[in-house]
């Protein structure tokens, strides 16, 4: 099964990190990253990569949940 994660890039795009969550679509990954980039300070960008690891979050209502 595929799953989507959120990426984050810092300095200078040399560095991309990620947390643990997986989602059941890259749209879903996408609004994830885009979210809390908009808050956080030191990432200068966002992606989101394809995974084989299973799903663990949903997108409802603009809020990540655990499943």
């Amino acid at each position: 099964m595929t799953s989507f994660k959120p990426v984050f890039i810092f300095q200078n795009g040399t560095e991309r990190s990620s947390n643990n969550q997986r989602f059941g679509s890259y749209e879903e990954a996408e609004a994830s990253a885009h979210a809390r980039f908009m808050v956080w300070t030191m990432p200068e960008g966002y992606d989101v990569e394809e995974t084989r690891e299973p799903i663990n979050y949903i997108r409802v209502n603009g809020i990540d949940k655990p499943i």
